[in-house]
């Protein structure tokens, strides 16, 4: 095996495929109100990755079910509601709780996923998302994009590395899988900054990763520093480099979620370089066949 597919880990854990359902529940993100910055991240669209969900101007209900008539109807049985626009834990804990309930008494919903930022989840808050694991499978994901402080500062993120360390020790006292984001290819970070990205998931003991590839979308502070050439993507043969090491680095345990994005298909200057994110992924394999490489082979810097 290559490396931990999460198709492979949800078929193994459910008996069959669970298909995700990207849901835009409405909130905004701290670092665009005012309490943690303003404008958002520098690659941040207005839509808060709102783009990938099919509705995103009903309910919550009213989109899963739209998503899972139009779509995935007759292909699964199973879904993951995936709260994913913005900062899905921006709000009181009452609001939250009410959102959050709105799909999981649906026997078809069996993971309960939330995408947040590491300085936004109060214990108050993972009282909360803690309370659903008594009816589904409770998965918390936080954008952490880089372990470099510096290419933090530059992204405009808001939080350091003591923030996703703090966040992912409380989460993991209440049982929550822990699924952590990174762009790989950042272009303010090197290859060893990967490695470290992945050393230190390996750490902490999480149970997942997803993998960003940078996309550049229009109307961002980002896309105007590539319009003035103040900032150049790496290659692509980098980026699968970046990747392959990655892998390897990383505890085989771990779970990979996503190992490419997906741009939006408007308003996007640079993305993916042109090819499909399925095309990438197999470049990815196709590397590591040919390097006989696989994931976890030089995990053996902790003791474990």
């Amino acid at each position: 095996m290559l490396y931990n597919r999460l198709s492979d880990y949800l078929i193994k854990r459910y008996g069959e495929k669970v298909q995700r359902v990207g849901i835009n529940a409405g909130f905004t993100c701290p670092n665009k109100t005012g309490l943690k910055g303003t404008g958002g991240c520098i690659y941040c669209d207005s839509t808060g990755s709102s783009f990938a969900s099919f509705n995103p101007e009903g309910s919550v209900k009213e989109q899963f079910n739209t998503m899972v008539e139009k779509r995935y109807k007759k292909r699964f049985n199973y879904f993951m509601a995936y709260f994913q626009s913005n900062t899905n834990t921006y709000a009181s804990p009452n609001a939250l709780r009410n959102v959050y309930s709105q799909l999981t008494d649906d026997p078809r919903v069996k993971i309960l996923d939330i995408s947040t930022r590491p300085d936004c989840v109060p214990d108050e808050v993972l009282d909360v998302i803690a309370e659903f694991k008594k009816n589904l499978d409770v998965f918390i994901e936080f954008g952490v994009e880089s372990t470099n402080p510096n290419t933090l500062k530059f992204m405009n993120r808001g939080h350091g590395l003591a923030e996703v360390i703090d966040a992912v020790e409380r989460a993991k006292k209440r049982d929550l899988e822990i699924i952590l984001h990174f762009i790989v290819d950042f272009p303010t970070d090197t290859l060893e900054d990967v490695i470290e990205m992945a050393k230190i998931s390996s750490v902490l003991g999480v149970q997942g990763v997803k993998l960003h590839s940078l996309y550049i979308a229009e109307n961002t502070k980002l896309a105007d520093m590539y319009k003035k050439g103040e900032i150049e993507p790496i290659t692509l043969e980098e980026y699968l480099e970046r990747t392959v090491k990655f892998l390897e680095y990383l505890d085989p345990d771990i779970v990979i979620h996503r190992m490419v994005a997906e741009p939006p298909q408007k308003g996007t200057l640079f993305g993916n370089w042109g090819m499909t994110k399925q095309k990438i992924q197999s470049m990815i394999e196709k590397k590591m066949e040919e390097e006989e490489t696989y994931q976890g082979k030089k995990f053996n810097y902790i003791n474990k």
